[in-house]
């Protein structure tokens, strides 16, 4: 079978509204071009001050030199920090693969898909003189130079002329698309060095809110004395409490656009373009309407399901519970199960690194090659495929969560770290869904972090421990048992009887199953249980051995016992795990 393109998302703080938008775009199209889409996402945008923890947020983009990725598209402004922006073009500059920027500026060595609109900022100007009847119209356009700005200025000429009303250059003026060129607006405004109009359209949201913020503070109200209106809907924090008449710009459109472009730029191709959204102007207070609640049932549902799992999650104790555990079984089962707190969710995996596993199970085996490791994988219906299941290289990970034959795959990969401690990576997918996360997704994903740091400095504590029995208690008893214990994970399938173990070591039953759980943190029969699971697994990858034969090579007298106990440590039947091995390529 052909193996499908992929195509790398980088992005951060994908959970904003217009972020998610241009992702669900995207994953949209890629839908139709039957491609595969990896979100590699920051939990924040680096704004400064940086933090330790969050520079180390930025490691989730060395993936980006991963070889099973085709082509990017690249967020560019989704960054607030140059530097970070800098490392990233020279990331992907080096794959030497295609890059699509979205609405940014010129770059020397990307291509870029800007949001054609003036079309749609024009329908505010009209808004402005068709319902309100103003004829002195302001813009307040963005930096000058850029696309965006000067499509939104040349709108505005062709309104003006087309209903026959006056302007000169005194009615425009570049801006800067952020909060300080609005200001300098306003003191012009108020000074009388710019005759007052009855009405000023704003080339953004953010330029809007900080025009009305500034009039207000001088005692000029919007609507009653002047009228304002904003574009794009991308305002996250209001400075003013005067609702805006904007028209939300169609990310969602930016997103199936970019992928189409940059289809085209890995394939020489053209691909079915997936169906838009409709859009409309959003009425707030700013131009003097009253505000009109235009919701769809659809959408009404949506919201409502999404504020829903909001409150389960906010109400849940999954913090506490998280760092309460102490195994890494008992914690992966926890998420296993804490997951369905993500609207939409469909599939969750969680790789972790060698080192952590190691730092937690000193004598677990690696395959010499395998730097990662799946633990968890789980779904909907409540499928699992087991704990510490698929040693993998890093390198490999892309192409494991890309392999489905059937359907292309999307997924979004958050690092678990804490500071420049790397724990691995989660993956989350909504299956062929356009959808984002919420923001809660990023606070869960802190919280599993934490949990990760928690149970690795109890460990530690409980290794410490462990070196206090075998330092001053009894050091000749604990060599015995580190030598028992060896032998039992060479040869589990021998009837390891406590009745034997205290006749080699010479001490009582109870002080025996006392002091071995305290140098290793398990009892016996735990132990002895972990280690026939791991060689019936080894065995089980022999399409040959029946599940009788392999029950009896393990120690087990009877084959129920067998796959009952092996269906409760692993989280699937015996069937099952080896279904899963065959899949496998």
């Amino acid at each position: 079978m052909k193996k499908r393109l992929t195509v790398g998302v980088v992005t951060a703080e994908c959970y904003r509204d217009y972020i998610a938008e241009m992702i669900c775009g995207v994953i949209a199209q890629s839908n139709c071009a039957d491609c595969n889409v990896i979100v590699l996402a920051a939990r924040n945008n680096f704004q400064e001050p940086i933090s330790p923890h969050i520079e180390h947020e930025a490691d989730i983009f060395k993936l980006i030199e991963l070889p099973d990725l085709d082509g990017f598209i690249y967020d560019q402004n989704a960054f607030a920090h140059f530097g970070i922006q800098k490392k990233l073009d020279t990331l992907l500059k080096r794959t030497g693969k295609p890059v699509m920027m979205l609405d940014a500026r010129e770059h020397p060595f990307f291509e870029n898909t800007v949001s054609h609109d003036p079309e749609t900022f024009a329908m505010l100007i009209e808004h402005m003189i068709q319902v309100h009847g103003h004829k002195k119209i302001y813009c307040l356009t963005g930096t000058k130079g850029t696309s965006q700005a000067e499509d939104r200025l040349q709108a505005y000429f062709s309104v003006m002329k087309r209903h026959g009303y006056y302007y000169d250059d005194t009615y425009y003026t570049y801006g800067d698309f952020w909060r300080n060129a609005p200001v300098e607006y306003a003191q012009r405004l108020i000074s009388g060095e710019l005759a007052m109009p009855e009405a000023v359209v704003c080339a953004n949201d953010i330029m809007a809110d900080s025009l009305i913020a500034a009039l207000s503070k001088a005692g000029i109200n919007v609507p009653s004395d002047i009228a304002v209106t904003g574009f794009d809907g991308y305002l996250d924090d209001p400075q003013s409490d005067v609702s805006l008449t904007t028209f939300p710009k169609s990310c969602y459109q930016l997103g199936i656009d970019a992928f189409r472009r940059l289809y085209t730029f890995m394939t020489g191709r053209n691909c079915r373009r997936a169906p838009s959204r409709n859009a409309q102007i959003q009425i707030g207070h700013s131009c003097g309407c009253v505000p009109v609640q235009r919701q769809t049932e659809k959408s009404r549902r949506e919201r409502h399901l999404v504020s829903r799992y909001k409150e389960w999650f906010y109400h849940s104790e999954v913090l506490f519970e998280l760092i309460h555990t102490n195994t890494l079984y008992d914690l992966l089962y926890l998420i296993a199960s804490r997951i369905y707190l993500v609207c939409h969710w469909r599939d969750f995996r969680i790789f972790l690194t060698d080192r952590y596993l190691r730092s937690l199970e000193p004598h677990t085996h690696f395959p010499a090659h395998a730097d990662f490791c799946e633990v968890l994988w789980t779904d909907r219906a409540g499928k699992s495929g087991g704990i510490k299941d698929a040693p993998m290289k890093q390198s490999d990970i892309i192409s494991y969560l890309t392999n489905d034959p059937e359907h292309p795959s999307a997924y979004y990969l958050s690092l678990l770290h804490m500071d420049e401690r790397q724990f691995g990576i989660a993956a989350l997918s909504f299956g062929r869904l356009p959808c984002c996360y919420q923001s809660e997704y990023c606070t869960l994903i802190s919280y599993l972090c934490l949990a990760f740091e928690q149970l690795e400095e109890k460990v530690k504590l409980g290794a410490n421990g462990r070196d206090a029995v075998r330092n001053t208690e009894n050091p000749q008893l604990y060599n015995k048992l580190v030598q028992i214990r060896e032998e039992m994970q060479q040869n589990p399938e021998i009837d390891w009887s406590v009745q034997e173990l205290c006749r080699r070591t010479h001490v009582s039953r109870s002080y025996l199953q006392r002091t071995y759980k305290r140098c290793f943190g398990k009892s016996i029969f735990e132990e002895l249980i972990d280690f026939r699971i791991m060689k019936a697994k080894e065995l089980l990858f022999s399409e040959d051995l029946t599940f009788t034969k392999a029950a009896e090579l393990c120690g087990y007298s009877s084959y129920a016992h067998f796959a009952k106990q092996f269906k409760v440590h692993e989280g699937i039947t015996l069937s099952e795990f080896r279904e899963k091995l065959k899949s496998k390529p």
